[in-house]
C-alpha cells in the first residue's frame, strides 16, 4: 500500500506533464493556423481593392494608399504590421484604414474557430456524417494521423468563407461582383466537390440510384512520398458533379426569391452589395448544396423584411451596405451549427419539415417556395407603398453675360 501512495504522485506529475506538453502543442498549432489564416487575409485585401479597380494583383508590390510608397517587408506581417506602425503610414504619417488588420484577423478567425469548431470536433456540425470520435488527444492526431476527408471539409469550407467575404466587401464598396471571382469560386466549388463528392454532406438527392454512384472517370495511383505504399484514386464522379450544378441552380434560385424585394421594378439593376448578395448565393450552393442554400433563405427571411422595412421607411440610421457583410456572417454561423440548425423543428432540413407528413420533396417544393414567394410579395408591397421622396427645386440658371 505504500509503495501504491509513493508511485501515485509520480504518476500525477507524469500525467500533468503530458497534458502540459499536448496543451501546449495545440496552442502552438492553433497559433499557426490563426497566422496562416492572416496572411491570406492580407492577400484578400489585396483583391478586394484591385480587382474592382482593374489592377494586377501581384504588381506593383503593396505600398501606402496615400503617398504610394513601397511597404517594407516588416510593415507587410499580417495585423501587427498595422499595430507597430500605430495605424499609420511610416513615411507620409497618414492614417491607414483599420479595415486592413480586421479583415486579416477576420481570416485567422475563420480558420482558427474551423479548427476547433470543425477539425478537432470531427465534423460534428455536420448533417449527415457520422462525427469522427478520437481516443487521443486531437491535437496529436492532427500531427500524425491526419484524417484527409475530414481535413478537405476543413480546407473546404475555409476557401468557402474567405471568397464570400471578398465578394461581400467588393459589394460594401460599391462594386458589382467581379467575375473573375466569381468563375474562380465556382471552379474550386464545382472542381473539387467533383472530384470529392464527401466535400458536401448533404447530397442533391436523397438516396441517388446505387447504379449512378458506380458512374466514375479516374485512375488509381499509389503514393510513394508521403505515405508509401498507400492506395488513392483521382478523377471526376457524376454524383458529385450533379450536387455541384443543382447546387448552383438552387443557389441562384434562393438567391434571387431573397434579392428580388430589393428592387423597386423588374428594370431596376440591383444595387451593388445585393448583387453581391445573390452571387454569394450561387458559390455558396457550388460548395454546400441547394440544400443549405434553401436553409440560408429561409433564416435570412426576418433579416431580409426587416431591411425592406427599414429602407421603406428612409431609415437613415439602416446602412444597406450591411446585408453583403450580414450574409457572410450568417453563412459562417450556419456552417458551424449547421447539424444543430438541420435537427430544429421549426427549421427545414435534408428530410423536409420535422412536423409535415409529406415527402421532403413536397416540404421543399410546395411549403419552402411558397413561404419564400408569399415572402417576396409581402416585401414588394412594403417597398411600393414607400412614400416618394420631395426633392427640392432646383436653383435657378444663372444666365451668361457673354451670351447674346
Amino acid at each position: 500500500m505504500s509503495t501504491v501512495n509513493l508511485r501515485f504522485p509520480v504518476l500525477a506529475q507524469q500525467a500533468f506533464e503530458l497534458n502540459v506538453a499536448m496543451v501546449g502543442m495545440q496552442c502552438l498549432i492553433a497559433a499557426w493556423i490563426f497566422v496562416l489564416g492572416a496572411c491570406f487575409g492580407s492577400f484578400l485585401n489585396v483583391v478586394i481593392y484591385r480587382l474592382p479597380a482593374g489592377m494586377s494583383l501581384g504588381k506593383p508590390k503593396s505600398r501606402c494608399p496615400r503617398c504610394e510608397t513601397p511597404l517594407a517587408a516588416r510593415d507587410n506581417i499580417p495585423v501587427l504590421g498595422w499595430i507597430f506602425l500605430r495605424g499609420r503610414c511610416r513615411y507620409c504619417q497618414l492614417p491607414i484604414a483599420a479595415r486592413y488588420p480586421i479583415i486579416e484577423s477576420i481570416c485567422g478567425g475563420i480558420f482558427l474557430i474551423l479548427l476547433f469548431g470543425e477539425l478537432l470536433s470531427g465534423a460534428a456540425n455536420l448533417p449527415l456524417r457520422h462525427p469522427d470520435h478520437f481516443h487521443i488527444h486531437p491535437g496529436f492526431w492532427l500531427v500524425w494521423f491526419a484524417k484527409w476527408d475530414l481535413s478537405g471539409i476543413y480546407l473546404y469550407h475555409c476557401c468557402l468563407l474567405i471568397l464570400i467575404l471578398a465578394v461581400a466587401m467588393i459589394g460594401y464598396d460599391g462594386h458589382r461582383p467581379q467575375k473573375q471571382l466569381t468563375m474562380f469560386a465556382l471552379l474550386i466549388g464545382l472542381g473539387f466537390g467533383t472530384m470529392w463528392p464527401e466535400l458536401r454532406p448533404v447530397p442533391g438527392w436523397l438516396p441517388y440510384p446505387e447504379r449512378l454512384k458506380t458512374i466514375i472517370y479516374g485512375f488509381k495511383w499509389t503514393d510513394t512520398a508521403l505515405n508509401p505504399g498507400a492506395h488513392y484514386w483521382t478523377g471526376v464522379t457524376l454524383v458529385g458533379f450533379f450536387d455541384g450544378i443543382l447546387g448552383a441552380l438552387g443557389g441562384l434560385l434562393f438567391g434571387r426569391l431573397t434579392v428580388t424585394p430589393f428592387k423597386h421594378s423588374t428594370r431596376d439593376e440591383l444595387p451593388p452589395h445585393v448583387a453581391a448578395v445573390q452571387t454569394a448565393f450561387v458559390i455558396a450552393g457550388a460548395f454546400l448544396g441547394w440544400q443549405a442554400t434553401g436553409m440560408l433563405a429561409v433564416l435570412m427571411l426576418p433579416f431580409s423584411t426587416l431591411s425592406s422595412i427599414a429602407i421603406a421607411k428612409s431609415d437613415t440610421a439602416f446602412d444597406a451596405r450591411m446585408i453583403a457583410p450580414g450574409f457572410f456572417s450568417l453563412l459562417f454561423a450556419f456552417i458551424l451549427f449547421w447539424q444543430i440548425l438541420d435537427a430544429q423543428v421549426w427549421m427545414i432540413g435534408y428530410d423536409g419539415w420535422k412536423f409535415s407528413p409529406m415527402k421532403w420533396q413536397s416540404d421543399w417544393l410546395i411549403t419552402t417556395f411558397g413561404l419564400l414567394f408569399i415572402s417576396v410579395g409581402l416585401r414588394r408591397l412594403i417597398r411600393q407603398n414607400r412614400p416618394t421622396p420631395i426633392l427640392p427645386e432646383p436653383p435657378p440658371q444663372q444666365v451668361n453675360s457673354d451670351a447674346e
